[in-house]
């Protein structure tokens, strides 16, 4: 008996933990360059189109910062140039002062009342911190040391290795406990509370507290102006491979890239004990894959949160992993950007304002979304469902047409061969949604249907739903 099966929810995403002829409906196993929007349906992303030009031949080479309603970016010894200019928000560079050897890298930036909080790497591997274009000194004129910065109730705190340092209050070039201009400076070992807390990577406010991170460990701290009234809440078995992928996410939850993938820290009781939550499950073996293939790579990864739709973006290795989470809506979908294809050389995502840009080794400042963020390119957007049985495994079913609800270009393969689940055939190549035309007839028979949806075309796309008219065949062992 003829009926129709519709291919119209979203919701899930992203998801290969399961096999493609298992999957659940609402999954998907690939969706790039496009993303679930609110709606559930699937949009196309915008374009990254260059809006500034940096001289990477410096050393080190700039280091782009995005605060407020501008983009600020760091040398040392004279500051950065920057041409090609065609950005919505003010590029401002500063110069730094340069330090007692060569710095080669310049790796953290925090701002504080206006001003900045610079890391860098020299070249013997030391870390160097500078506060408004000065270097920052501890109290027995050595060079202050640390790899990864937060500002935080009225001071600095940065990671030097295990210990947790931080500034006097109001100041942090400040780093004498003594100080009664400007008192509170002082540090935390932190590996005393647990041994594996002595390669501190990251930290980031959690509700009313502090999280700080190492690779397998996080702890979480209450810290005060006074550092007497320093307290440890809880400690839980797991940390960040990443320093710049630990972000805060929605209201007051915590983000970040692990061993495993990307986890996140919530509020699970009324006195906001942390427990860690597997938000990012539905993409955990695509991501430990790449975490293997190249640690390096994944110790560089980046996160920012989208400012319009709070979209979570982790840069690793070329390929931005986006979490589109709408809680009433009952949407948790992961998608993949490919912004630049050929390169994996992404140094940096800012956000400035509403806007969010990439930075990379070749120098280009990109904007998604360009300046009028409304620009699109000719991407190519790739949607692979499961294998689906239709409610029915072991029944073979006969599609004789299909429709689609859809704005733009886009080509519609299928493959109903459970086998060779990489097999598809071409059924149309359509513009915008087939309903007001006839049928498009499809011959293909087989268990489970799979589809593949791709979009190659300038300007904006999406995708809502595919039904597909079925002729139901017999079960398999016997005529139906």
């Amino acid at each position: 008996m003829p009926r129709v099966f519709s291919v119209n929810n979203f919701d899930g995403g992203l998801d290969v933990r399961k096999t493609v002829l298992t999957a659940p409906g609402g999954t998907l196993r690939q969706l790039e360059n496009a993303f679930v929007n609110s709606g559930g349906e699937i949009e196309k992303r915008m374009a990254f189109a260059t809006v500034a030009t940096f001289d990477m031949t410096t050393v080190p080479p700039p280091y782009v910062f995005g605060q407020a309603g501008a983009i600020h970016v760091f040398g040392v010894g004279t500051a950065p140039v920057v041409t090609n200019i065609n950005c919505p928000v003010p590029i401002i560079s500063h110069a730094l002062v340069g330090g007692p050897e060569q710095i080669n890298e310049l790796i953290d930036c925090e701002a504080f009342d206006g001003k900045f909080y610079v890391s860098g790497v020299g070249a013997s591997g030391t870390t160097y911190n500078w506060y408004d274009g000065a270097l920052v000194k501890e109290v027995d004129g050595s060079y202050s040391h640390g790899t990864f910065a937060r500002a935080y109730k009225s001071k600095m705190y940065r990671i030097d290795g295990k210990y947790l340092r931080f500034s006097g209050v109001n100041n942090p070039a400040v780093n004498d406990p003594s100080s009664t201009a400007n008192p509170g400076a002082g540090f935390i070992n932190m590996s005393i509370n647990d041994p594996d807390g002595e390669n501190l990577q990251a930290m980031e406010v959690y509700y009313n507290d502090m999280a700080v991170a190492a690779r397998l460990l996080t702890q979480i701290w209450s810290l005060d102006p006074d550092p007497s009234n320093d307290t440890i809440s809880q400690m839980l078995r797991i940390g960040t491979i990443a320093p710049k992928s630990m972000i805060q996410f929605g209201t007051g939850d915590v983000l970040f890239l692990s061993d495993s993938g990307v986890r996140s820290l919530k509020a699970m009781n009324i006195n906001l004990a942390a427990a860690v939550s597997y938000v990012g499950s539905a993409i955990d073996p695509l991501l430990i894959a790449a975490i293997l293939a190249n640690p390096t790579a994944a110790g560089e990864a980046r996160a920012v949160i989208q400012p319009i739709q709070g979209r979570y973006w982790l840069h690793l290795n070329g390929t931005i992993y986006v979490l589109s989470y709408y809680p009433a809506a009952n949407i948790t979908a992961w998608c993949t950007f490919i912004p630049d294809p050929g390169y994996s050389d992404l140094l940096e995502m800012i956000i400035a304002y509403q806007y969010v840009f990439t930075f990379d080794a070749r120098g280009n400042l990109k904007l998604y979304g360009g300046a009028d963020g409304k620009t699109y390119d000719s991407c190519t957007v790739t949607i692979i469902t499961p294998h689906m049985h239709a409610s029915g495994p072991t029944e073979n079913k006969r599609i004789s047409a299909v429709d689609v609800m859809c704005q733009g270009a886009w080509s519609i393969e299928i493959g109903m061969l459970p086998n060779n689940t990489n097999a598809y055939e071409l059924v149309a190549n359509v513009q915008d949604n087939t309903f007001g035309i006839q049928n498009i007839p499809f011959a293909g028979y087989g268990t489970h249907i799979g589809l593949r949806l791709i979009n190659q075309a300038a300007g904006p796309a999406l995708l809502a739903a595919v039904h597909l008219n079925l002729q139901e065949g017999f079960t398999k062992g016997g005529p139906s």
